[in-house]
């Protein structure tokens, strides 16, 4: 390293029982230096930041501060105090306050309010220095971009902002509210802030940042300057050859659905597990609400026939059914067990003569090895992979699809749900059923899907499963995203 080390991880092991999140991890940072930390859900992004600011304790290992060991266990508090910060991609603030009584809750600035409000306000100029932020201005009435803004200003009033690590900042942001926040972040660098940079948005990482840190079940697989990974380097780190358990169909059934997107026409066929594969809160899940006749316009064909659903119930109707990506908030019903929720959308629904309901739940609960208490027990009361596996339950048994749609179908569940949930959608595409998996993760695609579509912001390609393709997938994606270089000031350049 040419900077002098600011945050040093030595042999860091973190343990979540029998899992380990962190193996003997180690690497180092310097005064200034604006990093990349990426890899695929699981590989321990989220627990570097957790443990670097005092939400999770060590199990082994230390941390060292511009040299010196930070005391263990840590608190939020002591890491705040240290001057190492987080800001996550949704701020926490309240909304019902001021920007000025946010800046101050919470923080012990000394002195009577006035020398609180010039505090408050330099610090406030610091990360605004176009003053488009009032201090007297409701949060409420503030764009997410200032929201963060408001945050940062927030991490460093209390003293020396040391480390500020940012969780999915852009995730949420439009191109120039991106823009600004990554000249934030090179002003905040330039005056010595160390930034680690957590993002799915790898355009955005290739933009910002200096040098690149990859991570893989806990353990460091790449540490490099981000002017010398290319794309396809870049992918290769994040999503090697796979070794996977899933049989490929090679001869699937008549096409079931079409759909036009990115002026390019779509095809998934019955018997077939098609990706589409795109950036976190890309045009792929755009794509699968609208499939689902949840959102905008549509211009698809469902077995040869127009298919334009006036919204979930027509869609269901037709046979096309959507495990969304977010199943508390938008797919379980918290209050109810496990047989309700699996039934409960087909109680009032013309089924075809067969099993019963109960029949279906029995049926789905052995077929994805369902894990846990009874059928009346609430669906609180189970894993979160099984509560997954009741989801998909509940749009593949009591009534078999003619396409199912899928929302990153696999992400926070263990290892053995995700076997179970593969192997379950691998024999309903068997049976005749189409199913279109929507991912931001390579991996995920790459187990379950038998070719792909890339979806860019402006244009797609299909990828055919070959060798390596795992790693075709971000590479393809990289290259339809036209990911910017570095940053070069105008001066070194």
């Amino acid at each position: 390293m040419t900077r002098p080390a600011r945050l040093e991880l030595e042999r860091t092991t973190v343990n979540f029982g029998a899992t380990r999140a962190l193996n003997a991890l180690s690497f180092s940072i310097g005064s200034g230096e604006i990093v990349g930390l990426l890899g695929h859900n699981g590989a321990g992004k989220s627990t570097v930041l957790n443990v670097a600011t005092g939400a999770v304790p060590l199990t082994s290992g230390r941390i060292l501060l511009d040299g010196e060991e930070v005391p263990q266990p840590l608190t939020p508090k002591t890491a705040s105090d240290l001057g190492m910060a987080v800001i996550h991609q949704e701020p926490a603030l309240a909304s019902n306050l001021s920007v000025l009584d946010n800046l101050l809750l919470m923080k012990a600035v000394p002195g009577g309010r006035r020398r609180r409000r010039a505090a408050a306000e330099q610090a406030l100029r610091r990360v605004d220095p176009t003053r488009s932020i009032a201090l007297e201005q409701p949060v409420s009435s503030l764009t997410l971009g200032e929201r963060q803004m408001v945050d940062l200003a927030r991490t460093s009033l209390s003293g020396e902002l040391r480390v500020l690590f940012l969780d999915e900042p852009t995730a949420a942001l439009g191109d120039r509210e991106t823009r600004a926040l990554h000249a934030l972040i090179r002003d905040l660098a330039a005056r010595g802030t160390t930034v680690i940079y957590v993002s799915h948005r790898l355009p955005d990482i290739l933009d910002v940042c200096d040098r690149i840190v990859v991570l893989r079940s806990g353990s460091l697989v790449a540490d490099q300057l981000a002017a010398e990974m290319t794309p396809r380097s870049l992918a290769y780190a994040l999503a090697p050859d796979l070794e996977d358990d899933v049989t490929v169909v090679t001869e699937p059934g008549p096409t079931a659905l079409e759909a036009v997107t990115l002026r390019q026409r779509l095809r998934f066929r019955s018997g077939e597990v098609v990706g589409l594969f795109g950036m976190a809160g890309g045009p792929q899940f755009r794509l699968l609400d609208a499939l689902f006749g949840l959102e905008g316009e549509l211009d698809a064909r469902l077995n040869d026939g127009p298919y334009r659903p006036k919204g979930p119930n027509d869609a269901i109707a037709q046979g096309v059914h959507l495990v969304p990506g977010d199943r508390e908030m938008d797919g379980l019903i918290p209050g109810l067990s496990g047989y309700d929720n699996v039934t409960l959308p087909w109680l009032t629904r013309r089924r075809k003569r067969g099993d019963s309901l109960a029949e279906s739940y029995r049926l789905a609960r052995r077929t994805l090895h369902v894990i846990g208490p009874g059928a009346q027990a609430p669906i609180a009361e189970f894993s979160g992979g099984n509560r997954q596996k009741h989801l998909l339950a509940r749009w593949m048994f009591p009534v078999t699809p003619a396409v199912l749609l899928l929302s990153q179908p696999t992400q926070g569940v263990d290892i053995s749900a995700k076997r179970d949930i593969r192997e379950a959608v691998r024999r309903l595409a068997a049976a005749g059923c189409a199913v279109v998996v929507a991912s931001a993760e390579t991996d995920e695609i790459a187990t379950l899907c038998d070719r792909a579509y890339v979806l860019g912001e402006e244009s797609c390609r299909e990828l055919l499963r070959t060798k390596g393709f795992d790693s075709q997938l971000l590479a393809t994606l990289l290259e339809l995203s036209e990911a910017p270089h570095p940053y070069v000031p105008e001066e070194a350049a």
